[in-house]
């Protein structure tokens, strides 16, 4: 019991570390996890399409959007995900309509 209590207590807290160090408006709406494999993954839970700039220690800045509701994992070149212990900090924007279909 108090195992499964400590590992709960571990990944709140990772969590919350990996959401802290994000900045602007869409950042409330910005969910920052790992996957199985480590892999470094945002949620975006607002209405509205987001787009977020991530920073790592090994790739660089890389940018991502994200639909509303939806999941991405974040990729390097050649389709290699950033794993979660990479992650420095990220900023995030709103990105209206960039998956509106087009008329």
């Amino acid at each position: 019991m108090f195992r499964k209590l400590l590992f709960v207590s571990c990944c709140l807290f990772c969590a919350t570390a990996l959401a802290g160090a994000c900045r602007g408006k869409a950042c409330a709406y910005a969910y920052f996890g790992k996957d199985a494999d480590g892999c470094l993954e945002i949620r975006n839970g607002g209405r509205d399409d987001i787009q977020v700039t991530v920073y790592t220690a090994g790739s660089g800045a890389i940018t991502v959007r994200i639909a509303s509701g939806d999941t991405q994992k974040v990729y390097k070149v050649g389709r290699t995900c950033v794993p979660a212990v990479d992650y420095v900090r990220a900023d995030a924007e709103y990105d209206g309509g960039i998956f509106a279909p087009s008329r």
